[in-house]
């Protein structure tokens, strides 16, 4: 958690009593308009808890939900909306900008620019850093059609990390949530989805290639397996591995390229499993998969015939 200056929304008559007058409004541009009847003083912004890796982005979006419900109390954070808000990892293929919000079943029409109201049955909600957003269970059957399989996982699997101060959810509570419901879109692969969910994985890109190497039929390699290296008296934990192998998988970011410290480090990391007997493989978004497949078939029991 840290504390960054938010700016607090408005109303008119909000306003009005602290002696701010509708002319003040239309001409001083201190005061920046956000919905028709609120705006936020540009001015005036107090310290307040968020996340710690939440930038300006997520103080806009923020600010976007408080001052809507100034007007719409009934309404929380929902789809695309709570996601970023969580720190969940939306695919960049979502351009979708909206302001998502859900309410009940008998909630009113929101006209407002910009805006998308989506009606529940039941809403669960909780406050995460005083934003009222959807659960995090909820949120997934929300995006489950919407996203692919591997989406759905690299959502679940930062959603019961430690990462993004979370865990916000829990393996459990998503299968509750699901199994609450009688009829549930994409109901299969969000089933599958919770099933391929696995903790402390440390990015998206990560879990997206377990989730290949599982689809592509070889055996699902465990997450951080625990490698005790004499040579230098560490623990180490590659992103993926086959104890029983001794195979190790590694996702290259491009940090591991740009970065002089990070990329000394991995040259060491490497040398090190290496001289413990394990063989490292790398994957960077410029890898050829269907060759990284064929060679990792070289190591591991053949996939299972009908899988690719």
């Amino acid at each position: 958690m840290k504390f960054q200056p938010v700016p607090t929304p408005f109303t008119r008559d909000d306003g009005a009593s602290r002696g701010v007058t509708s002319y003040a409004l239309k001409t001083n541009p201190q005061y920046v308009q956000i919905y028709r009847n609120v705006w936020i003083d540009s001015t005036d912004v107090g310290e307040v808890p968020t996340p710690i890796w939440a930038g300006t982005n997520w103080t806009r979006e923020a600010t976007r939900l408080s001052g809507l419900q100034l007007l719409r109390p009934d309404v929380v954070g929902s789809l695309w909306t709570a996601a970023r808000l969580f720190g969940l990892p939306v695919p960049r293929r979502i351009t979708d900008s909206d302001l998502h919000v859900a309410g009940r079943e008998s909630s009113s029409k929101i006209n407002r620019p910009g805006v998308t109201l989506h009606r529940h049955r039941r809403i669960d909600a909780v406050d995460y850093f005083a934003i009222p957003l959807i659960s995090v269970p909820q949120l997934m059957v929300e995006v489950a059609p919407m996203l692919y399989l591997s989406e759905l996982v690299q959502m679940g699997d930062a959603a019961i990390s430690k990462r993004f101060t979370g865990p916000t959810t829990s393996v459990e509570l998503m299968r509750s949530e699901l199994g609450a419901r009688k009829r549930v879109r994409s109901r299969k692969k969000l089933q599958q989805a919770i099933s391929l969910v696995r903790y402390s994985v440390d990015s998206p890109m990560e879990t997206w290639l377990r989730v290949w190497i599982v689809h592509q039929g070889f055996p699902e390699p465990q997450v951080h397996p625990v490698i005790t290296c004499g040579l230098k008296n560490v623990v180490l934990h590659p992103d993926l591995g086959y104890p029983d192998l001794k195979l190790a998988i590694e996702y290259e970011g491009d940090h591991h390229r740009t970065s002089p410290g990070q990329f000394a480090a991995d040259i060491e990391r490497r040398q090190l499993l290496e001289a413990e007997g394990w063989t490292v493989l790398r994957v960077s978004k410029r890898t050829d998969m269907d060759t990284f497949g064929k060679l990792l078939a070289a190591y591991l029991p053949k996939p299972r015939r009908g899988s690719r």
